[in-house]
């Protein structure tokens, strides 16, 4: 089963400032994040439960090229994104926006 994905507009929010920061670096760059962020975000469609618990009901899923975790949890039928964030940054980002029940 192929899950729905709802990012919330504070993931959008996320992958938007990351993109943009890799877009002054290198265009290439935030052009590259951003396939493996989607590619990423249809792999937990297709496999939600092959990510690990973290918290509660949220998990996570880490990018492989690029320090960034799409943090995630599934309902009945969606996977509600919660945050995307560089893996360097504080857990206290995403569990401040919600209960992560989507």
């Amino acid at each position: 089963m192929n899950y729905r994905i709802v990012l919330s507009p504070d993931a959008k929010a996320d992958i938007s400032s990351a993109v943009w920061w890799y877009q002054r670096r290198d265009p290439n760059l935030a052009f590259r994040f951003t396939l493996e962020a989607f590619e990423t975000l249809r792999r937990i469609a297709q496999y939600p439960f092959s990510y690990r618990l973290i918290r509660g009901v949220v998990r996570r899923a880490d990018l492989k090229r690029f320090r960034y975790s799409i943090y995630y949890s599934l309902n009945i039928d969606r996977i509600s994104v919660i945050a995307v964030i560089h893996q360097r940054r504080a857990d206290s980002v995403w569990m401040g926006r919600g209960n992560g029940n989507g």
